[in-house]
């Protein structure tokens, strides 16, 4: 057997070696598969707002990171309000506001009115306090005073009737207004009419309790009696229209 010369042997050797380099390169050069990523989880990702599903074909690549998401509640929904209050009503209150019962207690200041008629036939008694009206009076309904001559009264207490109600804000603060605006708590005088001592006349009375001022006022009716003040007759009349548009 021939054995193969020195430069046949060294170009062999050689050769190996260049093809054992070539296949290492190969197997660097291979690019080993990126490792998955972990998804991040956001605290408290319920309240984000879920992502559009709209198809965008301008838009990056998406990221390798994955954002794990739920899905928000379903927004709460109100039932509308079936009375709205009108804004009118808010923007523009009444000018003349008397104290609720709270405050006319710890002020000293309730609002209350009263006038009383009597006479033989007759008896009419007005009273507003507490923001209640009460409406006394007698009625023959048998016709016991007819024909009565006595000077003392043909009615008794038990003949008398009492009707009340509690007057809205709005008439509370009509009567509150007739009384600012009548002058009543200007007179000087409390006693009107000008009967003379033993003078026989009926008696007209009038009590006001406002803003912490009291006023009393009497009226004497008889013939040739002098014009009773406006301001009376006014507040008066007022009573007098409330008092007969409650329901008997």
């Amino acid at each position: 057997m021939k054995l193969p010369s020195s430069h046949t042997f060294v170009y062999c050797l050689l050769a190996g070696l260049v093809i054992l380099s070539l296949h290492g390169c190969d197997k660097r050069n291979e690019t080993p598969p990126p490792p998955q990523a972990e998804p991040v989880l956001i605290p408290q990702a319920d309240q984000l707002k879920p992502a559009s599903t709209s198809m965008d074909t301008t838009a990056p690549a998406a990221s390798t990171t994955a954002i794990a998401m739920q899905p928000s509640p379903p927004p709460a929904t109100t039932e509308p309000n079936p009375m709205p209050i009108s804004p009118t009503k808010l923007d523009k209150p009444n000018a003349l506001k008397i104290p609720n019962i709270a405050q006319q207690s710890l002020l000293g200041s309730e609002f209350s009115l009263r006038f009383l008629a009597t006479g033989e036939s007759f008896y009419t008694e007005i009273k507003l306090t507490h923001g209640i009206l009460n409406y006394t009076y007698f009625e023959d309904t048998t016709g016991r005073c007819e024909k009565w001559i006595k000077n003392s009264p043909c009615w008794e207490k038990n003949d008398l009737k009492t009707i009340s109600m509690a007057l809205p804000n709005a008439d509370l603060d009509n009567l509150y207004s007739i009384v600012k605006k009548s002058g009543v708590l200007a007179l000087k005088r409390e006693t009107f009419g000008g009967a003379k001592t033993g003078q026989r006349h009926y008696t007209q009375r009038l009590d006001i309790s406002i803003d912490g001022q009291q006023k009393q006022l009497l009226y004497q009716s008889f013939p040739g009696a002098s014009k009773k003040p406006e301001a009376f007759a006014m507040l008066e009349t007022a009573l007098l229209e409330y008092a007969r548009d409650l329901p008997h």
